[in-house]
This record gives structure tokens, C-alpha cells and sequence, in this order.
């Protein structure tokens, strides 16, 4: 009867999991773009090809580095800084507990700031003098400043690799931790197995997928994976006797990353991607709903990129 409890408990805690994947998924994420017009051009194409939402919930706001302007606290802003001033308007951010990146093309060129200590933490200086360079920093930036990772991940693909990386490192730290203090012999296989099947489910939602029946496939491979670690934990136990805790902490610490990067693979598939873009073929506008082709009305806040500069 126990362990018929246990059980149940876990598999609740499983499809509770899932539930939380797809409303992290569906979240609405905001980013606001300053572009001041004297930055370099190759910088400014770069985040406008990157800022591209595959999902409504994605949406991108342009505007110039005036001051002016209201509007929807955003999730998170990027200011493309030049020869313009760009100070008070990431002060303002800041102070406002807004996340702020502040790119530049090298970190002489930052401008200065005065900020408090709190507000600056909030500040971090992008220096890339590089299309690919930059589009990699501002991805590891949101994956880390933002509360909404899954949906930003679900929304803008540059982003995935950085949020899924974060994802698979946390959990794999939850499974070491797990392995390491084992306080009832076989208590830490159900745990950890439970621990990936949710990764599992967030990586998924992270892509944009359901978390629904389709995730069978995924799941049945992550308990699978956990019996196969378990094995090796146990021959490596008999192989060096007297480190129990350590061996099974670096087996589920291992054998996590090894889970998140067969997770990643799978959904990276030529024919999963295929699949994926041809679910918004059908409709392009909906597939840039942040980045409109132009306002609809003077002033509505919402322009390229493009149209931002000379």
C-alpha cells in the first residue's frame, strides 16, 4: 500500500509539473528595445533578427532613447548604445527594478553611471564587438535575469540553448544532492527519476511542444535512463567500496547532463524542427508578432528594428 502511495504521489507530482511547464510557456513576455541611432549597424541587425517571436506571448517594443514614452512595465530591456546619452534612461530602468542590458561595441565605450547599489545589479554591460558574439551574451543574459525563462525560451529559439542549459544544470544539481545524502536505501531512484521527468516536460514546453500524451516517448526514456544509471552506480559501488555518497552524487549529476543533452537532441531533430515551423507556416504574420512589419497607428510604440536607424 506504501509503495502504491508513493507512487501516486510522485505521478501527481509529475503532471503537477507539467501544468507549471505549460503555463511557464504561455506566459506573456515583454522586451523593450532602445536603439540609439549612432550604434554600430551590424549590432542593431543582429538583435532584430534574434528578436523574432515564434508565439503570441513573445512581444518586442522598439522605441529611440528618448526619456518619453509609458507603456506595460516590460520583462526585461536592452538598450544598443552609441555616441548618444544613454545614462538617465538606463538609470531609470534600473531604479525601477527593470533588468537592463546596456550593449555597447566595447566596454570603453560604456557611458557612466551613477546608480545605487541595488539598482546597478541590474545593469550589465553587453560589450560584443560581433553579430554572433552579442546574440550569444543576450541569451545567456535573459536566461539568467529573467523569471519567465521557459516562455522566453518557447518564444525566441536564440535563447533555448542558454535556458535549457540553466534548466539541466539546476536539476542536475537537485539529483546530486539527492544521490548524496541517500537516507533510506532506494529512496533516491524515484526521486531523481522525478526530477528529470520534470525537466523533461519543462525542455519541451521551453521548444514551444504540449505537455500532453506526446510526451510519452520522453518520459519513457528518462525512467529508462534512471534504471540504466542506477546500474552503473551499483558497479561502481562494487568496484570502490567506501564512497557510496560520492559515487552517487557524480552519477546523478552525470547522468542528468547526459538526460538534458538527449533531451535537447531529440527535439532538435531536422524533423521535429520541421514539423514545428510548419505548424506558424501558415500564417507569417503570427509568427513575428513582436516585431510588426509597420505601426498601425502613429505612435503606437511598436516599429522594426530596421526603421530605428539610418
Amino acid at each position: 500500500m506504501t509503495a502504491r502511495k508513493v507512487t501516486a504521489g510522485r505521478l501527481w507530482e509529475v503532471l503537477s509539473s507539467g501544468r507549471a511547464s505549460l503555463k511557464g510557456r504561455d506566459e506573456r513576455v515583454l522586451l523593450r528595445v532602445h536603439v540609439d541611432t549612432t550604434c554600430a549597424r551590424e549590432l542593431v541587425l543582429a538583435v532584430k533578427g534574434a528578436l523574432v517571436a515564434e508565439r503570441a506571448g513573445g512581444v518586442v517594443e522598439v522605441r529611440g532613447i528618448s526619456l518619453d514614452g509609458g507603456g506595460e512595465r516590460p520583462d526585461a530591456v536592452i538598450v544598443l548604445a552609441g555616441s548618444g546619452e544613454v545614462a538617465d534612461l538606463v538609470s531609470r530602468y534600473a531604479g525601477a527594478g527593470v533588468p537592463v542590458a546596456l550593449v555597447v561595441e566595447g566596454a570603453l565605450d560604456a557611458p557612466r553611471l551613477s546608480l545605487t547599489e541595488q539598482a546597478a545589479a541590474l545593469v550589465t554591460l553587453v560589450a560584443a564587438s560581433s553579430a554572433g558574439a552579442l546574440v550569444d551574451k543576450l541569451a545567456s543574459w535573459l536566461a539568467g535575469e529573467s523569471d519567465k525563462a521557459i516562455a522566453l525560451a518557447a518564444n525566441f529559439p536564440f535563447c533555448r540553448g542558454a535556458v535549457v542549459d540553466a534548466l539541466v544544470r539546476r536539476c542536475a544539481a537537485q539529483n546530486a544532492a539527492v544521490g548524496a545524502v541517500h537516507l533510506i536505501p532506494g529512496s533516491d531512484l524515484p526521486v531523481m527519476t522525478v526530477n528529470q521527468a520534470k525537466l523533461a516536460l519543462d525542455v519541451a514546453a521551453a521548444y514551444g511542444e504540449g505537455v500532453d500524451a506526446s510526451r510519452a516517448a520522453e518520459l519513457a526514456g528518462v525512467v529508462g535512463a534512471g534504471l540504466a544509471y542506477r546500474a552503473l552506480a551499483r558497479t561502481l559501488l562494487g568496484l570502490v567500496p567506501g564512497i557510496g555518497g560520492l559515487v552517487r552524487a557524480g552519477v546523478g549529476y552525470a547522468g542528468t547532463l547526459a538526460t538534458g543533452e538527449a533531451l535537447r537532441a531529440r527535439f532538435e531533430l531536422p524533423a521535429h524542427v520541421s514539423r514545428h515551423e510548419e505548424k506558424g507556416a501558415l500564417a507569417p504574420e503570427a509568427r513575428r508578432p513582436g516585431l510588426a512589419p509597420a505601426p498601425a497607428e502613429p505612435g503606437d510604440g511598436y516599429v522594426t528594428i530596421g526603421e530605428a536607424i539610418s
